[in-house]
């Protein structure tokens, strides 16, 4: 199932929330939708062209000015003052190809072409993310489109067909939600499996975190038992926003072990387990002699700098909790994190270890 970027609040979240609740239901489990209300940044800048259809989604750079600009789009390449003037943008809006200058050059330079507005045109298939940087001095909006739009764009723009753009970001109140698997008979859930399912909005989220989620169906399908739920969670990538709602609604006094789920598809760069407090430490270290028992170099270890994961919720709270993670970091929040480069041996290496310690916790509960 295709549904690509799943950013929180969005349509696209609620449809993945659905699909991740049918399998669960598909598993056995009694599923639960659950809403809640939070607070989430937003992008929803625009490219609308004659002839293009509906408006179509853009990233506002980080820096644009707010606002609309309406007039003829026009192609002027890499936005050098030479293919600007050849193109003849002034009152224009100005198509632009990535590449060669800096974001906030080519806005600079369309700007001062009298062009009331510009486009910059990913040179890769997904959407792109970027900044004009501080003191750019940029005083029209200016806004990303995916490469895969580029070639209809272009023909347009050769035209010179009338269009309008909308840069349009900022904070707003919306709509998350977390999907809840118990075991069939209902019961007090005593043991919890998590990972989220939503993308930030640069990209489809393969590896951060599909694969997570696609974990978390496995091993909930794979080994059901009693006190064990599983929950998949909105709104990760917005602050923990899902795992936060989650824990403040039901509270997890008592609860013997979390596993989360974040990133287990691409080994490449540090791989390891995350432990949180309350127990998590020793609950990290019991999964790294795991891994190793398997063959496997998975250590315990740390997400990096101000990066965390849902894991965390339920530490905060007292619950022994974990995050296991693969590494290969280097395409996650881009439009290159997407399934050709993730790899089904590296998520069945982390299945191998997830079940073994799942497993090992059913089995035998850890002291203490």
């Amino acid at each position: 199932m295709g549904i690509g970027v799943r950013a929180a609040g969005t349509a696209a979240e609620r449809e993945a929330a659905a699909y991740v609740a049918a399998q669960l239901r598909a598993a056995g489990y009694e599923v639960s939708v659950e809403e809640f209300e939070a607070t989430f940044f937003a992008d929803r800048s625009t490219l609308a062209a004659e002839g293009e259809g509906p408006p179509i989604a853009a990233l506002a750079l980080r820096g644009s000015p707010r606002g609309e600009a309406a007039g003829p789009l026009v192609h002027a390449g890499l936005g050098t003052p030479e293919e600007l003037a050849q193109a003849g943008v002034a009152d224009a809006i100005a198509l632009l190809d990535r590449g060669r200058l800096t974001f906030a050059a080519k806005a600079r330079n369309a700007q001062a072409a009298g062009a009331v507005a510009a486009v910059v045109v990913n040179d890769a298939p997904g959407p792109l993310a970027g900044t004009l940087g501080e003191d750019h001095g940029v005083s029209i909006p200016v806004v990303a489109v995916a490469g895969g739009r580029g070639p209809a764009l272009r023909a347009l723009a050769a035209g010179r067909a009338p269009a309008a753009v909308r840069s349009a970001y900022g904070t707003v109140r919306g709509a998350s939600q977390n999907v809840v698997g118990r075991p069939p008979g209902g019961g007090a859930c005593r043991a919890y499996l998590g990972a989220h399912y939503d993308s930030v909005p640069q990209g489809p989220g393969a590896n951060d975190n599909a694969s997570g989620t696609a974990l978390l169906l496995e091993l909930a399908r794979a080994r059901p038992a009693e006190g064990l739920c599983a929950v998949a969670f909105g709104a990760e990538e917005a602050g923990l926003l899902g795992s936060r709602a989650f824990v403040r609604a039901h509270g997890v006094a008592g609860v013997r072990f979390m596993l989360n789920f974040d990133m287990v598809a691409r080994i490449g760069g540090p791989r390891f387990v995350a432990g949180g407090g309350g127990g998590g430490e020793a609950l990290a270290a019991r999964a790294a002699a795991l891994a190793g028992d398997l063959g496997h170099d998975v250590p315990v270890g740390a997400l990096p700098l101000g990066a965390s994961s849902d894991h965390a919720s339920f530490a905060e709270a007292g619950v022994p909790a974990i995050t296991v993670h693969s590494g290969g970091a280097e395409y996650v929040h881009t439009a290159r994190d997407t399934i050709d480069t993730v790899s089904a041996g590296d998520l069945a290496v982390f299945l191998e270890i997830s079940a073994a310690l799942l497993r090992s916790l059913l089995d035998a509960p850890p002291e203490g």
